[in-house]
C-alpha cells in the first residue's frame, strides 16, 4: 500500500436543505452515518448545523477514513442498506430540494515559515 493510500481522508458533505424537509433529511443523514460507523476503516464522523434565516439549514457532515483503501467497501456498504431499505437517495434529495456539495480532502501539510 503506497504512503498516499494510508494517509487518512475525510469527506465532507455540505447540504442545504429547505426546513420543509429537515427532518426527513436529518433521518437519512443519522441512518447513513449508523451505517457507516459499523465498517472498517472508519475513523470518526462529525454532524453539524447552520440555521440560515427562517427557511434553511446548512447541514455539514465530516467522516474521517484511516484512507482511500477503505472507501469502496464503505460506499457499497452503504448502497446495500438503502437498496435493502428501498432507498433512492437522489429521488429524495430531488424531492426535499436539498442542494449538495460533497468532496474529498487530507489534512494540509503546513511547512514553518522561514525567516525573511
Amino acid at each position: 500500500m503506497s504512503e498516499i493510500q494510508k494517509r487518512r481522508i475525510f469527506r465532507v458533505n455540505r447540504f442545504a436543505v429547505p426546513i420543509e424537509g429537515r427532518q426527513e433529511f436529518m433521518a437519512l443523514v443519522r441512518r447513513t452515518h449508523e451505517v457507516i460507523r459499523t465498517q472498517p476503516g472508519f475513523v470518526d464522523d462529525l454532524i453539524l448545523e447552520q440555521h440560515s434565516g427562517s427557511a434553511l439549514f446548512n447541514i455539514l457532515s465530516i467522516l474521517q477514513f484511516e484512507g482511500e483503501h477503505v472507501l469502496q467497501p464503505v460506499i457499497a456498504a452503504v448502497a446495500k442498506s438503502d437498496e435493502e431499505a428501498g432507498i433512492d437517495r437522489q429521488a429524495l434529495s430531488r424531492r426535499l430540494g436539498v442542494e449538495t456539495d460533497i468532496g474529498f480532502y487530507h489534512s494540509a501539510v503546513l511547512q514553518e515559515l522561514l525567516p525573511a
